[in-house]
């Protein structure tokens, strides 16, 4: 029994794609005999794929003997074989600190194409996969650190966190941001391409990484929050994903609502759902073309504050505007600007 041919029939028979893509598989693993075993496993079918699972003992230690960077694979056995589409493999490894790596597992056997774009580990490695799993360290990324060297990017930021929360409004992201780019990367955290999709690190889930970027921009909006030194009740909201800063006036509907402070913003549909009497107060300059909105928007850099006042008159603007007045800022109405 060739245990090769017995591993080349199973790709040819659990195949569907085009041919040069498997046979790029073959070259991979063969070298010199790819030629040879592709000829023989012409015509490769159901049977052969029971024959592989007869001979799961001797492909495990075939793939095995191939394995030359334990490293590699055991990061793949515990975080990368979460993915199946290639291109999304390649990004999670590369996160993963393995550029090359889709290439050697390739190479060994420990994945195979299945279709032009999937790839995955043969059924048969499952005992391989377990024992890779239990050895090596693991090496993953610090997401504190890696997220909070993007934190002053509030367009980057304000983009990722759309992309996590499959939330996204890119008509919202353009207004406050400009257009979305197609592509962007966070460190070792998480990788974004158009074409590909939002790949986070597979060390971690999208809601470890959210729930640190949410510390992060919680410490920011709260640090605004006390700049501000606005009357009433404040908390961080998770369903706003914002500083939240409740105000009643004088128990008024017309003096009461609500000032979100958001050291980025991203669409919260929640946030937005909210029929009136909003005040966004958001870091950073203030779009040159942008146009009055349902709600009033404040942007705030440093000691100076940007305005753009809401479609409809309101008093609880007005008031935020009179506190930032009085808390110091240098405040910019259309093309007046006035220092208190």
């Amino acid at each position: 029994m060739d245990i090769l041919l017995v591993e080349a029939r199973y790709q040819r028979a659990v195949f569907s794609g085009d041919e040069d893509v498997a046979v790029r598989d073959f070259q991979l693993r063969y070298g010199d005999r790819w030629q040879q075993l592709w000829e023989a496993s012409s015509g490769a079918a159901e049977e052969d794929v029971k024959a592989a699972e007869d001979h799961a003992a001797e492909l495990v230690e075939l793939v095995s003997s191939r394995i030359d960077d334990l490293e590699t694979a055991s990061l793949y056995a515990k975080y990368g074989r979460n993915f199946s589409v290639e291109q999304e493999l390649r990004l999670g490894m590369e996160l993963l600190g393995r550029s090359q790596a889709v290439d050697a597992l390739l190479r060994w056997g420990l994945v195979m194409h299945f279709s032009d774009e999937v790839v995955s580990t043969p059924p048969y490695l499952a005992r391989l996969i377990l024992e890779l799993m239990q050895s090596g360290g693991a090496q993953v990324a610090d997401l504190w650190s890696e997220l909070e060297a993007h934190s002053r990017d509030p367009a980057l930021m304000a983009l990722f966190e759309g992309l996590l929360t499959g939330e996204l409004d890119e008509d919202l992201h353009r207004t406050f941001y400009g257009p979305a780019p197609g592509e962007l990367r966070i460190g070792r955290a998480a990788v974004y391409k158009a074409d590909v999709g939002l790949v986070i690190n597979p060390a971690y889930s999208p809601e470890e990484v959210l729930d640190v970027l949410l510390q992060l921009k919680k410490r920011r909006a709260d640090a605004l929050a006390r700049a501000l030194s606005l009357h009433g009740e404040y908390e961080f909201s998770s369903e706003y994903r914002c500083g939240a800063h409740y105000i009643s006036l004088d128990g008024s509907a017309e003096k009461s609502g609500l000032v979100v402070l958001c050291p980025w913003l991203s669409y919260s549909r929640r946030l937005w759902k909210r029929a009136r009497n909003i005040v966004l107060v958001v870091e950073g300059q203030r779009p040159p073309e942008m146009r009055p909105m349902r709600h009033g928007v404040i942007f705030v850099k440093g000691g100076e504050a940007e305005v753009v006042k809401p479609q409809t008159p309101s008093k609880l603007f007005d008031y935020i505007i009179d506190i930032l007045y009085s808390a110091g800022f240098y405040v910019l109405e259309g093309e007046e600007s006035a220092v208190f």
